[in-house]
């Protein structure tokens, strides 16, 4: 069964801005790896919006603690750890469904603007930053950092 978008009422719970840049964060970090060694696979979304890793492990836990990109430009240059953090971002994209895939993969792995990705789906303005949004909460919810994006106003007591 996929899974649907997040309502309305979660989706106000977070900080897109937040959400954006810790994403962008985890780009970066493929980009570093690429630039050290331009053969070393990182999950990707295919053009049927399937996720797909070669190195894939199976993880005790989905989570990863503590994200700061200084500190994972250091720990992914050993390749066990690499492929650990990796594989956890891999159940994290898998983890979202095939329009939310599609969105993200658009976004962050592709840079395209959003009018564009309003023409690829066929959907209004807002409801792409709905389905981006949903995206971003999921696959950083899937990693255990969905913690650091909330609006602090809006934050269960």
């Amino acid at each position: 069964m996929e899974s649907k978008i997040l309502r309305k009422g979660v989706l106000k719970l977070y900080n897109y801005i937040n959400m954006r840049n810790l994403i962008l964060d985890i780009i970066n970090l493929f980009d570093y790896i690429k630039s050290l060694d331009y053969r070393v696979p990182i999950p990707r979304i295919t053009s049927s919006y399937q996720v797909r890793y070669e190195q894939f492990i199976f993880p005790k836990t989905s989570t990863v603690e503590n994200f700061h990109i200084e500190n994972e430009m250091l720990i992914v240059k050993s390749k066990y750890e690499r492929e650990m953090l990796f594989s956890k971002i891999t159940i994290a994209l898998r983890n979202l469904n095939e329009v939310e895939r599609q969105v993200f993969d658009l976004t962050f792995y592709k840079n395209v603007i959003e009018e564009d990705i309003m023409s690829t789906i066929h959907c209004c303005k807002n409801k792409v930053r709905e389905i981006r949004k949903s995206a971003c909460i999921k696959f950083l919810s899937s990693l255990g950092l969905d913690n650091q994006c909330m609006e602090l106003g809006l934050m269960p007591a």
